[in-house]
């Protein structure tokens, strides 16, 4: 498969979302040491390859899918590779079951969780309150905290079309947080939650107040570097953990929670946990329930 052909196929899928255009083109490189390209190889050879290519479960999969979909774009045989491709997510789906047991006996509880959010508001760690008390009430991805911080006279409610923007809104007895840019949005829309809670209020001001800046007037970013200026998403995730009890991923946070109200049969908090996360309730039984397996 030429590098033409490969454009040709992103042209022709104008559904592609950004990210998948992307990925799909870093997987495209793993194949350049394949004697034939993905088009003229046999099955069997491009198995092979990808049997022998030095990588993760989860990465071998993704080089299937391109290969399944190149080739289905261009009328070409692929049956035995998608029986291949079963059986390797098999073998990832055992994998996760695994994780999932030795998870068990490692996370922490929910209380240790709030005790930890606790104890930051009490030692002053304002920015760290705030990232692990929205991680809990909304059940965030790394990528929803990428909040800019506004008075409520200047709130985005009525939303811009094409706003790429988080924002935490600070009013009067709660505060407003308004998602545009999550990993879901496409299938759940703008979200926005209230968070009523005095506590976050106070964090927000006394953080504004240390960062020397005004609400209102200056741009303030929850999550920046300190120049201010906004952080990428791998930088995002390292600044989360640095926060987060032991370290913790938002994963992990939500994998506690979510085990927790599934052994209570809590339905109205897991249903909470979905409509905050903008996951499906069946997605967040299978990925983060660790009796789920």
């Amino acid at each position: 498969m030429t590098d033409q052909q490969f454009i040709d196929y992103l042209d022709s899928n104008t559904q592609l979302a950004e990210r998948t255009i992307q990925s799909y083109s870093n997987t495209f490189t793993k194949f350049e040491n394949m004697s034939k390209n993905i088009l003229t190889a046999s099955q069997t050879n491009i198995i092979n390859y990808i049997d022998e290519y030095d990588a993760s479960t989860n990465t071998k999969l993704a080089m299937i899918n391109v290969v399944i979909n190149m080739r289905k774009h261009y009328d070409k045989e692929f049956n035995k590779i998608t029986n291949r491709k079963l059986q390797l997510a098999d073998d990832y789906q055992q994998i996760k079951n695994n994780i999932k047991e030795e998870k068990k006996g490692e996370l922490p509880t929910s209380k240790q969780l709030i005790a930890h959010e606790n104890r930051l508001y009490l030692d002053g760690e304002w920015t760290g309150f705030i990232i692990v008390h929205l991680m809990r009430q909304l059940s965030t991805r790394n990528k929803d905290l990428d909040l800019k911080i506004l008075p409520a006279n200047r709130s985005q409610r009525k939303g811009v079309a094409g706003d790429k923007n988080n924002y935490l809104i600070i009013r009067s007895n709660n505060a407003q947080v308004i998602r545009n840019n999550y990993k879901t949005f496409k299938q759940y829309g703008q979200k926005k939650n209230l968070v009523p809670s005095r506590r976050l209020n106070r964090a927000v001001k006394e953080m504004i107040a240390e960062r020397d800046l005004e609400l209102g007037k200056d741009e303030i970013n929850l999550l920046s570097t300190k120049g201010g200026r906004k952080m990428n998403e791998e930088s995002i995730a390292k600044k989360i953990r640095a926060y987060t009890f032991r370290g913790l991923s938002e994963s992990d946070y939500n994998k506690v929670f979510v085990s927790e109200f599934a052994e209570m049969k809590d339905l109205k908090k897991l249903e909470k946990i979905s409509n905050n996360r903008g996951t499906s309730l069946e997605v967040l039984l299978k990925e983060y329930h660790l009796d789920g397996v």
